[in-house]
């Protein structure tokens, strides 16, 4: 076998991306450089003290190597075999389709604006446009919801806009112009489309100037009513601006990057300033990173503007990348113009960087504090509850049904006192006839036991902590479990609620912690941090199996009468509807009219008559 170091001999001394390995071949890191040969010798020089740099060396066993041109097609491979390996000492950014986005096609008859995680980037259809990323789904929602409240565009869907034979409520509120019943024309619904991508583009100035003009030729032309609208729509996107501060004198568009680092972990914050006004900062956060800080930066900018739908003429920086060249000229390409990426020494620049920074700085304080108090919550936890280590991950269990029908139950977990829904599971109750909560109880925790005794079934390892829902009933029923199963190393409590029903401002009647082979129930103070964790599990627990089961509740109950009809399919159900509108006027359609649909005829419009009824001819 080739020594590390003989590989790193072997490499070129021209710009390409580098790639280290382990035993099994998985790819641990990726990395750019002008020069290979020079750039991975300083891995192996142990001239580096920082800790992960030391893993990474004795992990890697091979470094493969890409030679490219340039320094752009170096970034470009770069990010594309990060996304593919995602290496586990890379920065990462959160992957694209986690990103929510703005999506509106102008070319549309009545364009309507939705949200979207995936940009399908169609060069033949250069009408749609995308606004985006946001910072986070709230943040998205929020700006949705601004652009559907200040903007009388079309919320409803295409089959909707289609079938409408009068307008909506939203019509008579005036936050929808009525294209469903022709009430504007498309020349002026096109209008209030151009305003909210001015909007939404950052173009205030020239947003408010239109909108000022509009309303004074309606006052002119004594359209009394419609001026008020649009003052009001005015007054609503000023006052918008007015919460935003004016960072740039020169109305300039740019984006202002800021690092805070601790080691290898910390956060990058960059605050987008649009017609020098600075817009909601975006937090990103990094751990287990060996770049150095402009390597970070490079990597992080390379990966959010090929996502972003906005680059800005101009790129301030805390630190210069080691590739900037090459950066500014990838992102230029993408821009379709000019983009210049600075590092200021002094001035203006400087202070807005120091402004990133500080928000990013800001952010891990609060995170971090946030994170301290969890850890105090998890201990004083594991103190109260004499559990026999910290629940780093505490697993919650509820049951729902209604009368005994579509029996389901929830599953959610908890890492480090925070949802981890990516392993949340619902379970369908199989064995269980009617409303045994027991039973229930018994029947859900076996299922996931036995999956977490499976060595091989990542995801479904054994908490740290069981919580049930319920007192000693549901605590006995999971105990049997566990001790049928042979499982002694899961601890349990149960939650129950007060028997009396609390009463508005009633502080002495908290939940209770139910202990196993503890007569008492401990029960603590109404403000005490470890019940409002218990609590909060217990009721996303509960939110989720209600959730599930008014799904499973209304597909039952939506299940259509055409589904049970020989010779009717999904394509002849979906005919029957599209042309009648709903059950109803199946029901009521005379037999030719069946019969003369596309697909259909005289026989199979019999069967649809004889087993859902209908006229007589």
């Amino acid at each position: 076998m080739i020594s590390l170091a003989e590989q790193v001999d072997r490499l070129s001394n021209g710009p390409g991306v580098y790639l280290f390995r382990n035993g099994a071949g998985v790819v641990l890191y990726v990395g750019k450089a002008k020069n290979l040969r020079s750039r991975v010798r300083t891995y192996l020089s142990g001239n580096d003290d920082r800790p992960l740099m030391r893993f990474l060396v004795e992990a890697a066993i091979t470094v493969d190597a890409v030679v490219v041109h340039t320094e752009k097609e170096a970034l470009i491979l770069e990010n594309t075999l990060i996304k593919e390996h995602q290496p586990k000492y890379n920065v990462r950014l959160v992957d694209g389709s986690n990103f929510l986005h703005l999506r509106i096609d102008t070319g549309s008859s009545w364009p309507r604006y939705s949200l979207t995680r995936n940009i399908a980037r169609d060069t033949k259809k250069r009408s749609v446009r995308y606004f985006g990323p946001f910072p986070s789904a709230s943040a998205a929602r929020s700006t949705l919801e601004f652009i559907n409240r200040r903007f009388p565009l079309r919320t409803c869907s295409d089959r909707e806009l289609a079938s409408r034979k009068r307008p909506c409520l939203l019509y008579q509120m005036n936050r929808c112009a009525g294209p469903c019943v022709t009430a504007c024309s498309s020349e002026e619904y096109n209008r209030h489309v151009d305003d909210s991508v001015m909007f939404l583009q950052g173009r205030s100035t020239a947003l408010i100037d239109r909108l000022r003009d509009r309303m004074e030729h309606l006052s002119e032309a004594e359209a009394f009513e419609e001026a008020a609208l649009v003052r009001d729509q005015l007054q609503s996107i000023q006052a918008t601006i007015e919460r935003q501060h004016v960072v740039d004198r020169k109305l300039r568009d740019r984006d202002v990057w800021g690092l805070h680092r601790e080691g290898e972990h910390g956060l990058v914050a960059r605050i987008p300033v649009r017609e020098g006004l600075m817009h909601e900062p975006t937090v990103m956060r990094f751990h287990g990173v060996v770049d150095d800080d402009g390597t970070l930066l490079s990597s992080l900018m390379n990966r959010w503007y090929e996502l972003s739908t906005s680059i800005p003429p101009q790129v301030l920086l805390p630190v210069e990348p080691a590739d900037i060249a090459g950066l500014a000229e990838l992102l230029t390409d993408r821009r379709g113009s000019n983009v210049r990426l600075i590092t200021p020494q002094r001035g203006e620049g400087k202070r807005l960087v120091a402004l990133a920074t500080a928000n990013a700085k800001s952010a891990w304080t609060r995170s971090h504090s946030q994170t301290e108090r969890l850890n105090q919550t998890l201990k004083t936890l594991q103190r109260v509850c004499r559990l026999p280590r910290l629940p780093r991950r505490i697993e919650c269990f509820d049951n729902s049904n209604l009368a005994g029908a579509d029996p389901v139950a929830s599953m959610v977990v908890f890492i480090d006192g925070r949802p981890k829904k990516s392993l949340y599971r619902k379970f369908m109750i199989r064995t269980v006839v009617g409303s045994d909560d027991y039973a229930t109880m018994r029947e859900v925790i076996s299922r996931r036991v036995r999956r977490g005794l499976l060595e091989d079934d990542s995801g479904w390892e054994l908490p740290d902590l069981l919580v049930v829902d319920g007192g000693k009933g549901q605590l006995n029923a999971a105990r049997a479990v566990l001790k049928d199963l042979g499982v002694k190393n899961v601890p349990l409590i149960g939650l129950a609620k007060p028997k009396t029903e609390r009463k508005k401002g009633d502080r002495q009647t908290p939940d209770k912690i139910v202990l196993p082979g503890v007569k008492n129930p401990l029960i603590l103070r109404n403000n005490h941090p470890v019940l409002h964790l218990l609590q909060r599990i217990r009721d996303e627990s509960h939110d989720t199996a209600v959730r599930y089961h008014r799904r499973r509740r209304r597909s039952r109950q939506l299940h259509s009468a055409l589904e049970d009809l020989a010779g009717v399919g999904p394509a002849r159900r979906v005919t029957l509807l599209r042309h009648f509108g709903g059950m109803a006027a199946i029901r009521a359609a005379k037999f030719s009219e069946i019969a003369a649909l596309p697909g259909f005829g005289p026989r199979l419009a019999r069967v649809i008559r004889d087993n859902l009824g209908g006229v007589e001819e």
